[in-house]
């Protein structure tokens, strides 16, 4: 079987996409939970609410398909954790919705790295 563009790497998904997603999750939530508690404005309140809500909802798609990844190859990802990284582990080929969640998590990783950098202006990517 020859690898597709969607075909990635366990220690990928396990050392990197869900590290950097965890850690976008965070900023993300610390931001608008500051950002609410000193908005006056009720309008600036209910969009940064709504904000918070498509946010978790987005979170919680991306996470529940790469916990499907995680299980599908369970066995793969035990050797990986208990080699604790150093070795690359295989390359596997996630389903299609397995795929968008891969992106997806690092297409919010790299949004937020940007709002840090001055270079978005929203913390919630999509916005």
């Amino acid at each position: 079987m020859s690898p597709t563009s969607s075909d990635v790497s366990l220690h990928e998904v396990v050392y990197e996409v869900i590290p950097n997603l965890n850690t976008a999750e965070k900023l993300v939530k610390n931001t608008l939970e500051s950002i609410l508690e000193s908005a006056s404005n009720p309008l600036d309140i209910m969009r940064r609410k709504e904000q918070q809500d498509a946010f978790g909802l987005e979170i919680h798609r991306v996470r529940m398909n790469l916990e499907h990844l995680l299980e599908r190859y369970r066995e793969e990802v035990t050797e990986l954790v208990r080699a604790e990284g150093r070795e690359k582990g295989p390359v596997v080929t996630p389903d299609p919705s397995e795929a968008q969640a891969i992106r997806s998590a690092v297409d919010i990783y790299q949004h937020v790295r940007a709002y840090q950098r001055g270079e978005r202006r929203h913390p919630v990517p999509g916005r």
